[in-house]
């Protein structure tokens, strides 16, 4: 499974971290930022990622239908960090 999660900066940048878990541990990390500012285009990345799951504090309406059209679960959830909003979720305790 590759979750990613959109919530660990402040600065609208849109770049998010994204993390490939198996068998409920962490097997890699990594960073990226979406092509351009159309939600469309970050859809089609997290799913060119293979993203199954992104975890964000704030979706624009556009955005979740676009990634409900690739496939790509939503949670929305309080903003934080996105190490912690991971392990939060993984361990079951992340409130959305």
């Amino acid at each position: 499974m590759i979750i990613a999660v959109s919530t660990e900066w402040n600065d609208n940048s849109g770049r998010f971290a994204y993390y490939r878990i198996e068998h409920g541990q962490l097997k890699e990390r990594q960073e990226a930022c979406p092509p351009d500012d159309k939600p469309e285009s970050l859809a089609k990345q997290l799913c060119g990622l293979q993203v199954d799951l992104l975890i964000a504090s704030s979706v624009p309406e556009s955005l979740e239908q676009a990634l409900s059209d690739e496939g790509v679960f939503l949670v929305k959830t309080a903003p934080g960090r996105a190490d912690s909003v991971l392990a939060a979720y993984l361990a079951g305790e992340l409130e959305f």
